[in-house]
């Protein structure tokens, strides 16, 4: 888990939506099923297993103190979805989620749906190819 940790206490303000952590591909034993992404103004955490409760406690805990830092006086915002079976489920973790909610990447404008599905409307894996 202190990847994930280590990659949340380096986020840094940005207005574009981006991939913040990515533990499939095995370069960091223990957190293979997880990522983490920035829809601005929401953070997505998003498990290909279960994650249990205290564990969801921390991954708040850690959002929570970064956000004070990069962000003072603005809520946090952030949606954790299980993909561990066939149909995903999607919790708002805190804050609120707009709707519509356009985010931005490289000046392009995507409407994204972080709440439903696991297509968001955008698929930050192809960030390089756009």
């Amino acid at each position: 888990m202190q990847a994930l940790l280590d990659a949340i206490a380096r986020i840094e303000p940005s207005s574009d939506a981006r991939r913040i952590f990515h533990g499939r591909g095995g370069l960091h034993p223990g957190c293979e099923a997880w990522a983490l992404d920035a829809f601005p103004p929401v953070f997505l955490f998003a498990s290909f297993q279960p994650v249990a409760d205290d564990t969801l406690a921390t991954v708040h805990d850690a959002l929570t103190a970064r956000w004070a830092r990069i962000a003072p006086g603005e809520p946090l915002n952030w949606v954790f979805q299980c993909r561990h079976d066939s149909q995903p489920t999607t919790r708002l973790m805190a804050g609120v989620v707009p709707e519509p909610h356009v985010v931005t990447e490289r000046g392009a404008r995507f409407l994204v749906h972080v709440l439903k599905g696991q297509n968001h409307g955008l698929f930050l894996d192809m960030a390089e190819g756009r």
